[in-house]
């Protein structure tokens, strides 16, 4: 019967040498170097066990979703893990000696960076988690702080505020209005000393009789002195109703803005109430307090270091453990694979090289046939050319002898 405690314990076991990125055959071949790789296995595993807490509190804090929370912690875990085990897995041995060298370093720079990043990624939503009650405070005492800005209405301060510039409007419209008035009454004087004068030119009042007479001359002064007097305060009145106008005009704008101005810093102040229950909210929340608390300064750095050395624990210790016995297996059976890919290779391509040799051998066979065959061809058309040449000669010398017997002196002239 199979003990369950020793199968899951077996289990485990295999899962942390899985974990640190070894090949599980090739330790089953030297059971002694289990313990190096069952430590680094280990690390990774807790790692993402760490991550896997974090990220499901992040998510909590930002969707208040237990189930949402559950599987986004489960998906970071996963990933931080095989992150680490990728980094891990792909770090050789280093030089093989106890020591860090400085090669080793830069060789494992970029993979420490990687570590570095995550160890920020991981410790943040645990400094939250940890500095959750001092935050919890500050948040408190923020919002504190904000109901009572919120209490003092800024809308009512604003009307209130503004009660000093509707006063002042009435009062300049007020002016206005008795200026108008004294203008109004002005202009009537005007208008009555108008008439009088031109009813005394016309006969039609006072005196009875037309013309420019004394009456007339008395009336038609008192005319052009109210005209000039309107005219005059007409133009005063006019610069000052527009001076007050413009003040108006100012005063109902800088009412106006005072009023919009409280309603935006209301509608803010409700805003930042409001986001005071997120994670950015939590972080500005640390950052205020690490400001003023030199001691949670430190205990914050202390964490982020100590998950940093966690994350890059697996790479100092393979620059720092010796070469072993797994590490000869694993570059015999490297060495082997790429021996054989070598072989594979030049038997390919020598595979290749025959059948273009073959193929060249064809081709020059090919062309060498032709050649001879052109070349029969060749001589038996210049055999014929030959052949065909003669006939002629023979056919010409025949006319040209008959020629010569029939007309002796045609060829001499000829020639």
């Amino acid at each position: 019967m199979i003990n369950p405690i020793k199968y899951i314990g077996k289990k485990i076991h295999r899962l942390f040498l899985w974990s640190s990125g070894a090949n599980l055959e090739i330790l089953d071949k030297v059971p002694h170097e289990n313990n190096k790789y069952l430590g680094i296995g280990g690390t990774i595993i807790f790692t993402a066990l760490m991550a896997s807490f974090a990220g499901g509190y992040a998510f909590f804090t930002a969707f208040k979703d237990p189930n949402l929370s559950i599987f986004f912690g489960v998906f970071w875990g996963a990933l931080i893990y095989n992150l680490d085990r990728y980094i891990v897995s792909t770090f050789g041995v280093g030089d093989g000696k106890k020591t860090i060298s400085k090669q080793e370093i830069m060789e494992g720079l970029p993979r420490i960076a990687m570590a570095i990043v995550l160890g920020f990624v991981i410790a943040t939503p645990l400094e939250l988690k940890l500095f959750e009650g001092e935050i919890d405070a500050e948040i408190s005492r923020q919002n504190l702080i904000t109901n009572q800005e919120m209490n003092v209405n800024a809308v009512d301060k604003a009307e209130e505020t503004n009660l000093y510039y509707t006063s002042e409007v009435t009062t300049l419209r007020s002016r206005i209005d008795i200026r108008n008035k004294e203008l109004t009454q002005l202009k009537n004087k005007r208008d009555n000393a108008y008439d009088k004068y031109m009813c005394e030119l016309n006969g039609t009042c006072g005196t009875g009789i037309p013309g420019e007479g004394p009456v007339f001359r008395e009336a038609k002064n008192n005319y052009i002195v109210l005209n000039n007097e309107y005219q005059n305060t007409l133009n005063d009145y006019n610069s000052k109703n527009n001076i007050d106008s413009k003040q108006i005009l100012e005063y109902q704008k800088t009412a106006n803005n005072n009023l919009e101005n409280a309603r935006k810093k209301v509608a803010s102040l409700e805003t930042a109430y409001e986001s005071r229950n997120g994670l950015l909210a939590r972080l500005q929340a640390l950052s205020e307090l690490t400001k003023k608390d030199s001691t949670l300064l430190f205990s914050k750095w202390l964490i982020t270091i100590l998950f940093i050395f966690i994350e890059i624990a697996p790479i100092l210790f393979k620059m720092m453990t010796e070469r072993g016995s797994y590490d000869d297996i694993l570059d015999r059976i490297r060495h082997e694979i790429k021996v054989k890919q070598l072989l594979q290779q030049s038997n390919i391509n020598e595979e290749i090289n025959t059948s273009v040799k073959i193929h060249s051998d064809k081709n020059a066979q090919k062309l060498a046939s032709e050649l001879t065959s052109n070349k029969r061809l060749l001589e038996s058309i210049a055999k014929a050319q030959s052949e065909i040449a003669m006939v002629a000669i023979e056919s010409w010398k025949k006319d040209q002898i008959k020629q010569a017997k029939s007309n002796p002196s045609k060829i001499i002239k000829k020639k």
